[in-house]
């Protein structure tokens, strides 16, 4: 199955890797994230030890996820806020 994402926020924590924050555009329902998951190409996983993030009336965001590259690092300019993505999520 494949899902489209809005890249809303990079970061690389100094000891637990490089994180993707992302909106799930069209969203209707949570997917589950199950092994096997890339992003653009990049295998992720759904990193649940930040989710669900909060919106400003500290509501659940839902529709936001959090990934993180299993075995290798992303390089620069691979993904960039803004950027819309493809999740490829096994069936």
């Amino acid at each position: 199955m494949v899902q489209k994402f809005e890249i809303i926020k990079l970061f690389d924590h100094h000891n637990r890797g490089q994180f993707i924050v992302a909106k799930q555009l069209n969203f209707q329902q949570l997917i589950n994230i199950k092994e096997g998951a890339a992003l653009n190409g990049i295998p992720v996983f759904h990193y649940l030890d930040m989710y669900p993030l909060k919106d400003e009336h500290e509501q659940p965001r839902l529709d936001v996820y959090v990934f993180r590259p299993i075995l290798e690092r992303f390089s620069q300019g691979h993904f960039q806020e803004g950027q819309i993505v493809e999740l490829i999520n096994p069936e």
